[in-house]
């Protein structure tokens, strides 16, 4: 059975289709052909599936916006989800316990939720998930980001780097300021 490993890509409202046709284009090129693009029914989020690794996607990614940043023209954000899921608070918590273990004891985190046609509370997500967590929170510079994904009635979640979350325009302007 082929692995898919998920991605959540954010792109302009009504920028569906051309910033689909972009990460298919490059995802393409990186070596998979097969990658699976579908909407959400959240307009200007897409979901992306693909063969290859998380990393290998974010690393490659990165270096086009660096080299080549005119190539990358309608994603705004785009990063790994490791489980994708029914929007319920224990589905949610429950799913991301096990990716919790990552977190080394002396290592932050912080929890970051994007909540878009949902009526969670965010406050109680947070309060959820952090009661799981024994190690240091920290806002400003985690080692790890607890990042759930609320899209209407499926959710993201992942446990991961910061630096796996591409920003495009972010990332854009940091090599702006290298040149």
């Amino acid at each position: 059975m082929v692995v898919k490993n998920t991605f959540i890509l954010t792109t302009f409202k009504g920028g569906e289709n051309t910033a689909g046709s972009e990460v298919y284009m490059l995802l393409t090129e990186f070596g998979d052909s097969k990658a699976k693009i579908s909407r959400t029914e959240v307009s200007g989020i897409l979901l992306v599936e693909t063969v290859l690794s998380h990393q290998e996607v974010i690393d490659t990614l990165n270096k086009i916006i660096e080299d080549e940043p005119w190539r990358v023209r309608s994603m705004l954000r785009i990063f790994p989800a490791e489980r994708i899921i029914e929007t319920d608070i224990e589905e949610i918590v429950g799913a991301i316990e096990p990716m919790l273990e990552k977190i080394g004891e002396d290592e932050t985190f912080r929890v970051t939720i994007e909540k878009r046609r949902s009526d969670l509370s965010r406050h109680e997500i947070i309060e959820k998930v952090a009661s799981k967590v024994t190690r240091k929170v920290n806002l400003e510079n985690p080692n790890w980001v607890v990042l759930i994904e609320v899209i209407g009635n499926k959710t993201g979640v992942s446990v991961i780097k910061p630096s796996q979350i591409i920003s495009v325009a972010k990332a854009k302007r940091g090599n702006n300021q290298k040149n």
